[in-house]
């Protein structure tokens, strides 16, 4: 139940991705692949790693129901379906997030390993 809803906080929820300016709100694992291209950006994106992961290490071991868990994890699965993920661009500037988790994470594995 624990595992469950930590995997799905990680797979689904819109982490804001900042390095001098919003970046963007992208699920965990993209953020992990756009740091694969070193450099500074390494850097912050192990920062994120760090911190989400605790965050959402410590949300996990809070839930004790089954039921909670149950609608942790229907309530991530029917987020991902929102278009509100995207990278790349400024929230602060007005940039429009427009993709749903699998777009993002089909984005994601495009501009990295299209660079290779």
């Amino acid at each position: 139940m624990r595992i469950g809803t930590f995997i799905g906080l990680v797979l689904a929820f819109p982490c804001p991705w900042t390095m001098v300016a919003v970046g963007g709100l992208l699920p965990l694992p993209v953020i992990a692949l756009y740091g694969l291209s070193g450099g500074i950006v390494l850097a912050f994106s192990l920062v994120h790693l760090a911190v989400y992961g605790g965050l959402f290490f410590y949300l996990a071991r809070r839930i004790r129901k089954p039921v909670t868990a149950g609608i942790v994890l229907l309530v991530l699965f029917a987020l991902s379906f929102v278009p509100m993920y995207g990278s790349g661009e400024n929230l602060a500037t007005g940039g429009k997030l427009n993709l749903n988790a699998y777009q993002a994470y089909q984005q994601a594995f495009v501009e990295v390993f299209a660079k290779k």
